[in-house]
């Protein structure tokens, strides 16, 4: 090697990603199963049940692994230990139940004081007609599932809120809504917390979607609390930062898919461009987000500066389609699903030098890659 490499250049050269990472492999969607690529190794090994197996979630202690997998009828939720033991599906009231995600306060650490972070366990339930589906939350503790707020149909892709920031810039006990216990909701969300959900909504004579404050009783809508936002868009992906000091989410504001940022500030739309921007995903520092777009012409991930809407290309190309941004813990790498060799796999880009890299090579699907947490003690 040429003596002017620099001892920073090197290091820079040696980098590779670390941790684990948790996703779904297979020939045929009914054949997906839940896998754990070590990257120390590069070996994956399959801890889950292997019947149409999807969208895992780590526990944010990193111990678990929540996945969707079929029923007879239907989907059920199931949890599995990291190294593959202990796989038990939940008991459940409705028949399809799908996209779980674990209650967390964003602190990352092993021993939280928190006692909700990974106690409960959120997802969507239906009985199979789309427009029933509600939100469901799984006590781990009692091993109890019940319907959060109040049972309202029409909510979808909950996720948990990590903590009360903005709706306590907001003064809640003066706000007063038709059919709404202002009181309770806010006892609700101080000792048990909120979760966030698309729910469907009328507008005129249409079905729109609208983002919704939830706690086990009730559901508010978040932008016509925060911001006074009185018209409704059809809104989807909504996605806090760890701190929840802001939410990204998409919107058809403006007339195709734009990601929209929430803050203390009010709204701002943080891509505004022609082809369609969607699937909002946080950095851990709360600095940047990843996102999919057609600015390429087909399927691309990309990486926004909210503060100045600065965009950079992570990986795209009109000749192959890129997805599902993710982010490893340290923000240093994005994980993503490419078919720039052909089948989906698995690739990482180094944010700063846009090093990419290839992780896995096999027939078939590999998809819904989530990255293991890294616990802090």
């Amino acid at each position: 090697m040429s003596a002017w490499f620099t001892p920073w250049v090197l290091a820079a050269l040696a980098a590779a990603p670390e941790g684990q990472i948790a996703y779904v492999s297979g020939t045929e969607q009914q054949d997906q199963r839940v896998c754990v690529l070590d990257l120390a190794t590069g070996e994956g090994r399959p801890v889950g049940v292997g019947a149409s197996d999807g969208a895992p979630a780590w526990s944010p202690d990193g111990a678990r692994i929540a996945y969707h997998s079929k029923a007879d009828p239907g989907l059920v939720i199931r949890v599995v230990n990291a190294d593959g033991s202990g796989d038990m599906a939940l008991p459940h009231q409705y028949g399809w139940n799908h996209h779980p995600q674990w209650s967390t306060d964003g602190c990352g650490r092993a021993v939280c004081k928190n006692k909700i972070c990974g106690r409960y366990l959120l997802y969507t339930a239906e009985e199979g007609s789309g427009l029933d589906s509600r939100i469901m939350v799984y006590d781990t503790q009692s091993q109890t599932e019940s319907p959060w707020a109040g049972g309202r149909e029409g909510m979808m892709r909950p996720v948990w809120l990590p903590t009360l920031d903005l709706t306590r810039a907001k003064h809640l006990e003066e706000i007063t809504w038709e059919g709404v216990d202002t009181p309770a909701l806010m006892q609700e969300l101080e000792s048990v917390g909120g979760v966030l959900a698309v729910g469907v909504a009328q507008a005129e004579t249409l079905l729109s979607t609208e983002v919704l404050l939830a706690t086990a009783s009730q559901a508010v809508p978040l932008l016509r609390l925060l911001t006074e936002e009185s018209e409704r868009y059809v809104e989807w992906a909504i996605t806090p930062d760890r701190d929840a000091h802001r939410i990204a989410f998409e919107s058809n504001d403006g007339g195709n898919r734009e990601i929209f940022v929430l803050h203390k500030k009010g709204l701002t739309n943080v891509t505004n461009h022609r082809a369609a921007d969607w699937n909002p995903v946080w950095g851990p520092s709360g600095e940047w987000l990843a996102f999919e777009s057609f600015r390429e012409g087909r399927q691309g991930v990309y990486r926004v500066f909210p503060d100045t809407a600065l965009v950079l290309k992570v990986d795209a190309s009109p000749d192959y389609s890129a997805w599902h941004p993710v982010w490893s813990p340290d923000s240093q790498w994005i994980l993503y699903v490419s078919t720039g060799s052909g089948d989906p796999e698995l690739y990482v880009t180094e944010v700063q030098t846009g090093d990419r890299r290839r992780l896995t090579n096999h027939v078939g699907i590999d998809d819904a890659p989530a990255w293991r947490p890294e616990v802090r003690q």
